[in-house]
């Protein structure tokens, strides 16, 4: 008998090292890469440096979690750390908090058990068919499908019955018709919910919307801009690269210029502008040969 228990414990243990994932997260633009993910229990969160002078820094983290406050820069390139409570955790930089750099990662107690999970465009429209498998099912009641346009903050869109109780392969499906031309990028999760109310989220899964207006920068926040000037800005990416940013005084001088590194969608980046004198400036972002010109004002 103890000899059975030692080899199901041994069978789990490995297991689950087998399924354990490193969830990659880049230290860039005043920003973690992805802002949000979902996890389990016995997955591992590595943070890599890329640039600046930045912390990985815990906040609200479930009751038996290890907290965590770690320098990202030059000389601390990356950071891991290995999960082993269930819930949400939220960290942050500390210089640079109030310039929006936080992020989560949402944790669940059991491996997820969809396969197949994926969105893709529908034939002959720009539509979003969200698929996704079960192989075994045990008293669940329904998934949740959630969408976002950054990534971060999701919403429910729909609800799809599950099979409730099953040990063979269940097909799912549904079609996102109402994704509009405002967002080139959207994002969807899927939320399985049990009978007892438990829930437990998949990846998220990013999706091109190919109708969407061509746009490189979709925000620059605050305009009017006080001095000392901090601009922060969200932009699209179709893929890893760098943006390159010119900022030009009233008689086309050149002031100042930054890049910011870029991966694939809706990327945030923090534009420090220092001390500059009132007037009106220009800005020209070139990303992947598309150039956009912006215009700021600084009181």
């Amino acid at each position: 008998m103890k000899k059975n228990l030692l080899i199901l414990f041994l069978s789990c243990i490995s297991f689950l090292a087998v399924n354990a994932t490193i969830h990659q997260v880049s230290v860039q633009n005043f920003q973690f890469t992805p802002a949000t993910f979902n996890a389990v229990v016995g997955d591992t969160v590595k943070w890599t440096w890329i640039d600046g002078s930045h912390t990985t820094t815990s906040d609200n983290i479930p009751t038996g979690a290890a907290s965590w406050n770690n320098p990202m820069n030059s000389n601390n390139t990356s950071f891991q750390y290995k999960i082993t409570v269930a819930g949400t955790y939220s960290y942050h930089c500390i210089p640079h908090q109030a310039f929006g750099m936080v992020a989560t990662f949402t944790v669940a107690t059991m491996p997820v058990t969809l396969v197949n999970f994926g969105v893709t465009s529908t034939a002959g429209n720009n539509n979003a068919l969200i698929s996704w498998s079960t192989a075994t099912e045990q008293n669940t009641d329904h998934f949740s499908v959630k969408r976002s346009v950054d990534g971060i903050q999701f919403a429910e869109i729909a609800q799809v019955k599950a099979a409730g109780n099953s040990s063979t392969i269940k097909n799912y499906s549904y079609t996102d018709a109402n994704i509009g031309t405002a967002n080139k990028y959207l994002y969807y999760t899927l939320e399985t919910v049990d009978r007892d109310g438990s829930k437990q989220l998949s990846d998220i899964k990013m999706f091109r919307n190919n109708l969407a207006a061509a746009k490189l920068i979709t925000k620059l926040s605050p305009n009017p801009i006080s001095s000392p000037g901090h601009l922060m800005l969200q932009f699209n990416a179709d893929k890893e690269g760098s943006m390159l940013c010119r900022l030009y005084d009233a008689n086309g001088k050149l002031v100042k210029e930054t890049e910011m590194m870029a991966v694939s969608g809706l990327n945030n980046g923090h534009f420090h502008l220092g001390d500059l004198p009132a007037g009106t400036y220009t800005i020209v972002f070139t990303l992947d040969g598309i150039k956009e010109v912006k215009s700021i004002v600084v009181q």
